[in-house]
């Protein structure tokens, strides 16, 4: 089976990195969820990276989050 390594932004309103990395937990090894700087006030911004055996499911959960922005999919050789 094919593993890929996921790089995104996650733009959010109303979420923390803790929520983020407990929704996506289950479909990979989850390697970071950090705070990047925003210049509007209210959003919030995670740089997240994961391995996982299938991205669209982690793109999906991400999504009901906010937005998605600046992807990176890598395969993972084994």
């Amino acid at each position: 089976m094919t593993k890929y390594f996921l790089e995104f932004i996650l733009n959010t309103y109303n979420s923390g990195s803790e929520a983020i990395r407990n929704a996506i937990s289950e479909f990979g090894e989850v390697a970071q969820v950090n705070a990047v700087d925003s210049n509007v006030a209210e959003l919030s911004s995670f740089a997240v990276s994961i391995n996982t055996d299938d991205p669209t499911v982690v793109f999906d959960v991400c999504a009901q989050f906010g937005r998605i922005k600046s992807v990176k999919v890598s395969e993972v050789k084994q």
